[in-house]
């Protein structure tokens, strides 16, 4: 058996740190400006509820090739439209070209959205 040789940490010390002085509001440049210009690019993912199911395992189970799931939505409904797992409007399902899209209805207040 090859026993590692531990190195011992060094000592740990005291730093002496000095208090900040508060700075004005005029004290500097802003990091950020206001406003969503620095983020304005960043690309987020929105996703679009149109129903669930709740099923037992057994009948997950028994899922095949041409199984039907019933969704708790009417086939009329409005969708969801979520980011981030959270509802931020709802809206009707279209078709454009040969994919679906959204149609988008109600936007929710950003105070609904954010709960």
């Amino acid at each position: 058996m090859h026993e590692e040789s531990k190195q011992p940490a060094p000592p740990a010390q005291i730093v002496a740190l000095r208090e900040l002085q508060a700075s004005g509001a005029a004290g500097g440049n802003r990091l950020v400006q206001p406003g969503l210009s620095l983020v304005s690019g960043v690309k987020v993912k929105v996703e679009v509820l149109v129903g669930e199911a709740e099923m037992t395992i057994q009948e997950l189970f028994d899922l095949r090739g041409d199984s039907v799931v019933v969704l708790d939505r009417l086939h009329d409904a409005p969708v969801s439209v979520r980011l981030d797992g959270k509802t931020i409007a709802t809206g009707a399902l279209v078709v454009v070209g040969d994919h679906f899209g959204v149609r988008i209805g109600d936007i929710l207040p950003a105070q609904t959205a954010a709960e």
